[in-house]
């Protein structure tokens, strides 16, 4: 069964309500409507125009709203947030002045807090050198600078040692 195709003022709606619930790209809001059925680019110019001067939509806003949260919610990294909003079409001046809301120390003490959870996961029995490499594997995965991981890896406190 086919479904019925929306008209124009139906996506309007539908979108204008989308963002005010929650912070949309313009990437995001065409993949929509053209899964809604929308096929003229004119019209879709149109509507992401619209929702643009009236401020329905804004690259930018996303792109803090979207970096606040992934790297304080979620735990993720600089580089995987960037791949994000390099995925959704962000303009990189656009990433980096996004980024540059990260505080520096909760953002290491992010990384170290996943560090710390994941050591606990890793029997003892593992050999120190694998221990470590696994570490590096997961926060990198997670988008953390590899100069940062092996910063954090190299703290006495992690390995269960006081002294540092």
């Amino acid at each position: 069964m086919k479904k019925k195709q929306l008209s124009s003022a139906q996506i309007v709606a539908r979108l204008e309500d989308l963002c005010v619930r929650s912070e949309q790209s313009v990437f995001d809001l065409r993949q929509k409507i053209s899964r809604w059925g929308l096929t003229d680019p004119m019209e879709t110019d149109r509507i992401i125009d619209g929702l643009i001067d009236r401020r329905f939509v804004d690259d930018s806003r996303f792109a803090r709203a979207y970096v606040r949260d992934k790297y304080r919610f979620d735990r993720w990294g600089r580089m995987k947030i960037i791949r994000g909003l390099i995925a959704r079409r962000i303009p990189r001046p656009t990433i980096d002045e996004a980024l540059e809301e990260i505080d520096n120390r909760e953002y290491a003490l992010n990384c170290y807090r996943l560090l710390c959870s994941r050591r606990r996961q890793i029997p003892d029995s593992v050999e120190p050198h694998d221990a470590r490499q696994r570490l590096m594997r997961f926060a990198a995965a997670r988008g953390y600078e590899l100069s940062l991981i092996v910063r954090l890896i190299e703290k006495k406190r992690l390995w269960g040692n006081s002294t540092d």
